[in-house]
């Protein structure tokens, strides 16, 4: 059962520097508060710069793991699970024990070697573990709460037929030089799919699937099916059109149409 809910899908990080900022505001606020560790013992003119000191270390560990560490785990990030995140937390819970290692022997310089690194592992593991596993377990129960009633209510809509899938209906494409164009019936139209400076068209025509290439950016599309109600931009890259939809499943990730 625990195998298999690490396994579930989990969110992927979203809105770094809100994060990064919320969570190195905090660690400062924190440390100047409570002082632990011993810090309340610590006398000097700057005492509030340096205790709060500590969320400046957590303000650029964060900023070196999510905009450089994360990129380079490309493959790893394909598929972002509850086990993953797991791991990625424990990560930057042991790298900002690392930084305040090395931010607090610079201040105490007594501070320094094996035992006080460990030490320090050990206080922030303590500290940090237990928020880790409900901050994790909540966010992605969430997350899933919301992707599943919403794939729900889109299954619901799609047994509804909509005036606009009527064959009398057709919908024409312009390119962004005003001539060419790409003239269809609505309901042989699949999806558009933005690819660089074109848009691909996805169709039925004469019973078979076809794909046609037209210079042009989505935004413009958008502005060009505004009365289509059944076309749905459902990605930045793609625009579908719902009647061709069977299904939308949820998870802690988004949704997924098929």
């Amino acid at each position: 059962m625990i195998k298999g809910y690490l396994k579930q899908p989990y969110p992927r990080i979203k809105k770094k520097w809100l994060q990064i900022i919320a969570i190195s505001s905090f660690i400062s606020l924190f440390m100047i508060l409570f002082q632990p560790f011993g810090l309340s013992f610590y006398q000097s003119d700057h005492k509030m710069l340096v205790v709060g000191g500590y969320g400046g270390v957590t303000f650029i560990i964060l900023v070196f793991n999510l905009f450089i560490i994360l990129p380079a785990l490309k493959v790893w990030l394909v598929n972002w699970t509850v086990l993953k995140q797991f791991y990625w937390l424990v990560w930057t819970v042991f790298s900002i024990s690392t930084g305040n290692y090395f931010y607090t022997s610079a201040i105490f310089p007594s501070l320094k070697g094996i035992n006080a690194f460990l030490l320090f592992q050990v206080f922030t593991v303590a500290v940090g573990i237990l928020p880790i596993v409900i901050v994790t377990l909540i966010t992605q129960n969430i997350k899933l709460s919301q992707n599943l009633k919403i794939a729900g209510e889109i299954n619901d809509l799609l047994i509804v037929k909509h005036e606009d899938s009527t064959d009398e209906n057709k919908i024409t494409l312009i390119a962004d030089n005003e001539k060419d164009k790409i003239e269809l019936r609505l309901s042989h139209l699949f999806y558009i799919e933005s690819v660089g400076n074109y848009i691909q068209v996805c169709y039925l025509q004469d019973g078979r699937i076809r794909k046609k290439l037209l210079r042009c950016t989505i935004k413009r599309i958008e502005s060009q099916i505004v009365s289509y109600k059944t076309l749905v931009k459902c990605h930045r890259a793609f625009i579908i059109n719902m009647n061709h939809v069977e299904s939308v499943s949820g998870n802690s990730n988004g949704l997924r149409i098929f």
